[in-house]
């Protein structure tokens, strides 16, 4: 089949799924083709190995996300490589990497640990930015593979090392604590192509989605830690500050909002 003529196919099938379904048929044969998204006005007249593309666009209608079937995600001003045992970055989280990187410029931070690296997007992108060295944890052999591979891509493995535990356990302290944990109230339906493909361990915490992020304010205070960013549901903000105020960190907190103008995380600084 001629390209011209996949991508209409393409963009007919993916209506029901996609939102922009012209521009996921343009992704999904430019990935099949190995070329940019802009070259295909230039391959309209060629064909294509039209097998191969229906088996991607059907996974795409089984509402798998279109990052896994590429292998590839777009997060702050990178691509990275992706696959299922991670969580897939979104971008909401790309305010956490630069209130970050405001924090560490601002203060000479020179120690940074993250819990929960997942694909490693968020230690990679402020490891970019910024002269610093980053511990990090995930309790997930599929993320830390994943988060390997694109710390070696980036040559960063002098700047970033991953360790398999929970929380901080195997981690020495940082000046900087960040993290974007689980934090959905397991009891929360999610959209398909969330809950039947993306890791469930990366999503969900007990007590509401709260005890995971309660754990990280409980480290914070007990180790003393001087800064930290933390990734929240828009709902949490007054049941987080209700707890910090009990550990006596509500002076020491401040809260953000996303590109939607909801509460999705916060701020800890203590000078």
């Amino acid at each position: 089949m001629l390209i011209n003529k996949a991508l209409l196919w393409a963009q007919k099938e993916l209506k029901e799924v996609a939102e922009r379904p012209r521009l996921e048929a343009e992704i999904l044969i430019s990935h099949l083709l190995n070329c940019k998204r802009e070259e295909l006005i230039l391959k309209q007249m060629e064909d294509i190995d039209f097998d191969r593309l229906k088996e991607l666009v059907y996974r795409r209608k089984n509402h798998e996300p279109i990052e896994y079937i590429i292998k590839k995600v777009s997060f702050y001003k990178y691509n990275f490589f992706i696959d299922k045992g991670a969580l897939i970055p979104r971008p909401e989280s790309e305010i956490l990497v630069e209130r970050a990187i405001e924090l560490i410029k601002k203060y000479n931070i020179k120690r940074v640990a993250e819990i929960g690296i997942g694909s490693g997007a968020l230690s990679i992108c402020i490891a970019k930015e910024c002269d610093c060295f980053i511990e990090a944890s995930d309790i997930s052999d599929d993320a830390i593979k994943i988060a390997k591979k694109n710390i070696k891509d980036f040559n960063l493995e002098d700047k970033i090392k991953v360790k398999k535990c929970s929380l901080l356990d195997c981690l020495n302290t940082p000046e900087l604590l960040i993290s974007n944990p689980p934090y959905i109230d397991p009891d929360f339906k999610l959209e398909k192509n969330v809950a039947n493909f993306e890791p469930h361990i990366a999503l969900f915490a007990p007590n509401k989605g709260l005890q995971i992020l309660f754990n990280i304010l409980d480290i914070i205070k007990e180790k003393k830690i001087r800064y930290a960013v933390c990734e929240m549901g828009y709902d949490q903000k007054e049941a987080i500050l209700k707890y910090a105020k009990e550990l006596g960190l509500d002076k020491k907190i401040q809260f953000y909002k996303d590109w939607a103008n909801l509460d999705r995380g916060f701020v800890l600084i203590d000078i």
